[in-house]
């Protein structure tokens, strides 16, 4: 007869113990997986509207060049519509620049503004914005706004020649001769070329004569 007396009881903790990290491990390849499968997700999204922001942008600016700015205008609108959902990279200072660009072109002078005003709070260390807000108040006629930016852009970029230029347009359309000398004299010192496009422009031609 057969004593059970030295039989070793089975542990049931071990077998739980087995079962959990199993359990453990299948729940912790699920979460990886889902994670991967979100990321790719996530990038065919940035890519795919970086594709179609690259492809407008390059539609957009061959419409400008050959000036057609009312088609450019819809399509540089939707190449920024397609930049913002890159998420990541939702800001591109460049393309509010051309959109400003356009509708100075079509003389929309108002949403010329409010674009080259994006730029400059995007990129508020680059003059270029300065100086096509400063164009934009010219063009519509407003000299004391065009004269208040070019004044604080050029407290931030005192050697850039198109604000001083501007900025003498903005004088000279006030009757402000004097000023308007001393501003085209500063934007002339920094490049000289720039005395030939006075001679040209209607507010300036008085001032040319005057100059040093």
């Amino acid at each position: 007869m057969t004593s059970n007396e030295n039989q070793v009881p089975e542990d049931p903790t071990a077998e739980e113990t087995e079962a959990e990290q199993t359990s453990g491990n299948k729940v912790f390849r699920i979460i990886c997986m889902t994670f991967c499968l979100a990321v790719t997700v996530l990038f065919l999204w940035v890519w795919h509207h970086q594709t179609q922001f690259n492809d407008h942008y390059r539609k957009a600016t061959f419409l400008m060049r050959n000036g057609e700015a009312k088609q450019a205008i819809e399509v540089y609108q939707k190449a920024i519509k397609n930049k913002a959902r890159t998420i990541f990279f939702a800001k591109e200072p460049s393309a509010y620049n051309n959109l400003g660009q356009a509708h100075l072109y079509a003389e929309e002078y108002a949403e010329a503004i409010a674009n080259f005003k994006t730029v400059i709070e995007m990129a508020p260390d680059i003059a270029e914005g300065y100086i096509n807000l400063t164009t934009a108040y010219l063009r519509q006629n407003l000299p004391a706004e065009a004269r208040t930016s070019c004044l604080h852009a050029l407290q931030i970029f005192p050697k850039t020649a198109l604000l001083h230029y501007n900025l003498a347009c903005a004088y000279a359309l006030e009757g402000e001769s004097q000023k308007a000398v001393d501003s085209l004299t500063q934007a002339v010192s920094l490049n000289p070329e720039l005395k030939t496009f006075a001679q040209q422009e209607d507010a300036l031609k008085g001032v040319v004569s005057e100059l040093p």
